[in-house]
């Protein structure tokens, strides 16, 4: 059996990717294919959601479950999670909280040769980065390879830090100002 779906992501641009995946995958192998789709980075945590038609949250199954009985990505297949329910929402990397609605479109008992197709992509996600760009920040429009430490210092804020001083660097403090019974 393959099961067709439907990705939209939860942006203000339009961003779809419609795909086809063996119905005997696992929720783990969809959430990996899933964010491979939309490029987004590797690694991060991710969880699928049981939905109404109304995309009102239902059951979480996260990707590994605490004990046995619970389900987990690992453990639940596409076939099993899609069969009551034809909806779902699936959140991946949850500082950034890219959010997608998932619908299933269509089943066919017939199985292809590949594991995951996509189907059809319309739209890019924006990229996001934790450090800004050189390009980003005004007057600053050097690689960092190629930067001077202070320009370095400059782009991340810390050209303040240049004038202070180590408070206890010039001190000459002997044994006794140090015999509190401490040492």
């Amino acid at each position: 059996m393959e099961v067709f779906l439907r990705f939209i992501a939860d942006t203000k641009d339009t961003v779809i990717r419609e795909v086809r995946i063996k119905g005997s995958a696992t929720l783990l192998e969809l959430h990996e294919r899933a964010y491979a789709a939309f490029d987004l980075n590797p690694g991060e945590m991710g969880s699928f959601y049981r939905s109404t038609a109304d995309w009102d949250q239902g059951e979480e199954v996260p990707m590994f479950s605490m004990d046995d009985e619970s389900p987990s990505m690992e453990s639940t297949t596409v076939a099993d999670f899609f069969q009551a329910n034809p909806h779902a929402l699936y959140v991946y990397n949850f500082l950034d909280m890219n959010i997608f609605y998932v619908e299933k479109t269509k089943e066919d008992e017939e199985e292809g040769f590949e594991d995951f197709v996509v189907l059809n992509a319309v739209g890019e996600l924006e990229k996001t980065s934790d450090v800004p760009s050189a390009d980003a920040i005004p007057g600053i429009s050097k690689d960092p390879s190629q930067m001077t430490e202070a320009e370095i210092n400059a782009m991340y804020g810390l050209d303040d830090l240049e004038g202070e001083k180590d408070p206890f660097a010039d001190e000459d403090l002997d044994e006794e100002e140090y015999d509190d019974g401490y040492f």
